[in-house]
């Protein structure tokens, strides 16, 4: 029997999740066909290193990384469709960064890549007059971790 072709589609905008909160990784195979019986893998950098992998018709947890034990799971209502999204719930900080979606049928392989960031970790903006320069007033803005990144307009009475 031979396999089918298909890519493995997902956005091409980075996906922005809430600290703390879950967050869906869509993907999807066109064209679309089922995935029930192939193997999907998600992983950062390395291929063996997996943060999820659904395999055999379930989801493998054995060998998964240690910090996505018990907070992945492959949405699997859209199987028969090829929709392959990954929920990771409890977002934390270190889940930022580029997940490589590969799915593989009996012979035929494709793969793409998803940017995660994650926003929620930004300090509040403290404002401070830091002194006298070019005959005016320094005045100093200091925030980070904001994401977007978040622009600052200054006016003075006159707007």
């Amino acid at each position: 029997m031979e396999s089918a072709k298909f890519t493995v589609i997902g956005p091409h905008d980075p996906v922005t999740a809430i600290l703390g909160q879950e967050t869906v990784l869509p993907c999807h195979l066109s064209p679309r066909m089922s995935a029930v019986n192939m193997k999907v893998r998600w992983f950062l950098s390395q291929f063996l290193s997996f943060v999820h992998l659904y395999h055999d018709g379930k989801d493998q947890y054995e060998r998964q990384m240690p910090e996505y034990q018990g907070r992945t799971k492959l949405l699997k209502a859209g199987l028969t469709d090829g929709n392959v999204p990954l929920r990771i719930l409890n977002i934390r900080h270190s889940d930022e960064g580029q997940y490589c979606r590969f799915v593989q049928d009996d012979t035929f392989y494709e793969e793409t890549v998803l940017e995660l960031r994650v926003a929620g970790l930004c300090s509040a903006p403290l404002i401070s007059v830091e002194g006298h320069q070019d005959g005016g007033i320094q005045v100093v803005c200091r925030s980070a971790h904001w994401y977007p990144e978040p622009e600052v307009l200054w006016k003075d009475l006159n707007g």
